[in-house]
C-alpha cells in the first residue's frame, strides 16, 4: 500500500506541475476552441524635427512602424488582449484620448478615408471590443477576436497639449474571411 501511496503523490504531483506549465499559454486552441494571447506593445513617441511626431513600436507580432500581423503562429487561433504603453521617453505630456473609443479609430484597409488613407471615426462592429484607458491616460487596451483573417488599419490617438497626435498602421487578423 505504500507504493500505491507514493505514485498517487507523485501521479498528483505531476498532474499539478503540468497545469502550472499551461497557465498563461499562448499556443493555438483546439479546433472550434479560441485561447488567449496577451500582447504588450510599447510604443515611442517623439518629435520628428519637422514639425511632427515618429512613432516607433515594440512588441510581439509588430514591425518597428506598429504593423501587426496576428496570423503568425502564437497570435493565430487566439483572442488577443492587446494593450499599447505609452513609453518612458516619449513626448512629454502625450497621452491617449481619454475616451477609449476614440483612442483608437479601426476600419477594414479597403474602407479607408480616400482623402487621407486613414480610419475616419471611431471602430463600429463586433471583432474589436472591451476598449479602455488607464486613469493616467498612458495604456490603451483592447481585445481583438482575431478570427475574420481582415487587414484593417487602425489610427493610435493621443492627447499632447490639446493637439491631436496619431498614427495609422495596418493590422493583419488571423482567421478567414
Amino acid at each position: 500500500m505504500p507504493s500505491v501511496a507514493r505514485f498517487s503523490v507523485i501521479a498528483a504531483s505531476a498532474a499539478l506541475a503540468a497545469a502550472c506549465a499551461h497557465t498563461g499559454s499562448q499556443e493555438p486552441a483546439k479546433a472550434g476552441e479560441q485561447g488567449v494571447a496577451p500582447v504588450n506593445a510599447s510604443v515611442t513617441i517623439t518629435e520628428d524635427g519637422a514639425g511632427g511626431y515618429a512613432f516607433a513600436y515594440d512588441a510581439p507580432y509588430f514591425d518597428k512602424k506598429g504593423n501587426f500581423n496576428f496570423s503568425l503562429p502564437g497570435a493565430l487561433h487566439n483572442r488577443i488582449v492587446l494593450t499599447f504603453t505609452i513609453a518612458d521617453g516619449s513626448a512629454q505630456g502625450v497621452r491617449f484620448k481619454t475616451d477609449a473609443r476614440d483612442a483608437i479609430w479601426i476600419v477594414e484597409k479597403a474602407n479607408v478615408d480616400p482623402a487621407t488613407g486613414s480610419p475616419s471615426g471611431p471602430y463600429r462592429g463586433d471583432q474589436f471590443f472591451g476598449f479602455e484607458v488607464s486613469k493616467d491616460g498612458r495604456r490603451l487596451t483592447l481585445t481583438d477576436e482575431n478570427n475574420d483573417g481582415v487587414l484593417y488599419r487602425y489610427g493610435l490617438r493621443f492627447d499632447l497639449g490639446g493637439e491631436t497626435v496619431f498614427d495609422d498602421p495596418d493590422g493583419q487578423n488571423g482567421g478567414h474571411r
